[in-house]
């Protein structure tokens, strides 16, 4: 099986009026701030592959993903990923916290195995990156948890 299509974007949008007594309105916008990324689908590296699921974390729950084992694609395929590419992750319900493992880490963006991002409900994040991240035996994992229960869905675009 071949990945189609694959990419990531970004868009932030505004327009913005401040009412001055005598004055005409002083506007700003529209404006945006914007991204798209569609990282190669052949060739050396490529982004070849999607994950994704949707998952419930009880009360004081987490989960650790581990992007060498364990990650099936729709059809049920095993998915042992070398590089990854972009996340995203939303919360429908609770707040999420985003975390690299416990062991083996995968640092990535963060920049750190402590740095972590919540994400409440009605929320998203994502991170996308033309140029892929390695994974490593040292560098695999991610958990994901919540204090008091949440429902959230998550994609990686990696290659394997």
């Amino acid at each position: 099986m071949a990945l189609n299509s694959a990419s990531t974007s970004l868009s932030l949008s505004w327009d913005q009026q401040k009412i001055l007594t005598g004055f005409d309105s002083v506007s700003q916008g529209p404006d945006a701030l914007s991204l798209s990324v569609s990282p190669n689908l052949t060739g050396t590296n490529p982004a070849n592959i999607v994950f994704a699921e949707q998952r419930t974390l009880a009360a004081a729950g987490s989960y650790t993903y581990d992007m060498t084992t364990g990650l099936t694609d729709f059809l049920g395929n095993s998915i042992a990923l070398s590089r990854i590419f972009a996340i995203a992750v939303s919360s429908s319900s609770g707040t999420v916290v985003y975390a690299p493992g416990a062991t083996n880490g995968l640092e990535w963006f963060l920049g750190g195995t402590s740095p972590t991002i919540s994400i409440p409900a009605g929320a998203g994040f994502i991170f996308t990156t033309p140029t892929f991240q390695a994974i490593s035996g040292t560098d695999k994992t991610l958990t994901l948890s919540s204090s008091a229960g949440a429902t959230y869905k998550i994609a990686f675009l990696g290659g394997q």
